[in-house]
């Protein structure tokens, strides 16, 4: 568990993974954003997965070269519109399995962010196919903040108004209070918290008070922010994100517990899939 005798974290070193698509430029620029914002160190990460090359691996030479290339160039064209002022910024190559690449690398050099984004495959390709992205998300213990396809796109100044922090009351969500009142508290948004009742229950007032009371101690007072109470039954990735849309959320909140994990198609990656803000998912491991 954090300290929390400061409602804000220290971010201090933010990842963001790219293969050089356009989806990992959408999230380049919500990373670049986070960290000026934040003062925290950036660390574009790129990995080449050899297991894709088994059958040839005279080509992995070539992949060598032009990876390094792609990285040159990236970091050419970010330094030449001046993305990086006042970012320390470290690239890296890296060869593996994402599953092994990126959880010793969030370990090793002490990540406290992971910046994603994800072409949000669904149905028989994702099964098929699988996603990078998820695998990812799966790997690691730190937060993952995920830039869908359909999220709207970073302006040079992040702007976050409204925060949706989705939970089920569990244990494990009240891992992600921290993260969720360092948003609040940088951004000066408003905070709601929409707790999520599968069962069609809605009659949980006295859980939703306690949740209250542990978000005001959590603040230590300096709560100032109007933060709203929602109870809402259904399923939870479409009361989610219907709830988002309805409230025009410009960052959604969620925790990786029971009520947000199915046993194939997880209602958080749906939820990251269709999103038209960007998703920041903590695992309670990460504590």
């Amino acid at each position: 568990m954090p300290d929390l005798s400061d409602s804000s974290l220290a971010i201090r070193n933010i990842a963001i993974a790219t293969d050089f698509s356009p989806w990992s430029d959408r999230a380049m620029q919500h990373a670049l954003l986070v960290a000026r914002r934040l003062g925290a160190a950036l660390h574009i990460l790129h990995t080449v997965r050899r297991s894709e090359f088994a059958f040839v691996p005279d080509l992995m030479v070539q992949l060598d070269e032009l990876a390094e290339r792609d990285c040159e160039n990236l970091m050419g064209r970010l330094h030449a519109a001046h993305s990086l002022e006042g970012i320390e910024c470290h690239c890296w190559n890296l060869y593996g399995e994402c599953s092994d690449v990126f959880a010793d690398f969030v370990r090793d050099q002490k990540i406290d962010l992971l910046v994603l984004g994800t072409r949000g495959r669904s149905g028989i390709s994702k099964l098929l196919l699988g996603s990078v992205a998820e695998e990812i998300s799966r790997c690691v213990v730190c937060p993952v903040l995920a830039i869908g396809p359909s999220s709207r796109g970073a302006t040079s100044q992040l702007e976050l108004k409204r925060v949706l922090f989705a939970t089920d009351l569990s244990k494990q969500s009240y891992s992600a209070i921290p993260y969720v009142l360092t948003a609040a508290n940088q951004w000066g948004a408003a905070l709601d918290v929409l707790q999520l009742c599968l069962s069609g229950d809605s009659k949980r007032q006295h859980g939703m008070e306690e949740f209250n009371r542990m978000i005001d101690m959590w603040a230590g007072g300096k709560q100032d922010f109007p933060v709203r109470y929602h109870i809402q039954p259904g399923a939870p990735s479409a009361t989610v994100l219907n709830f988002a849309r309805q409230n025009k959320e410009d960052l959604i909140v969620l925790s990786h517990s029971s009520a947000l994990n199915g046993p194939s198609l997880s209602h958080a990656y749906e939820i990251v899939r269709q999103s038209t803000c960007p998703v920041l998912g903590i695992r309670s491991a990460a504590f």
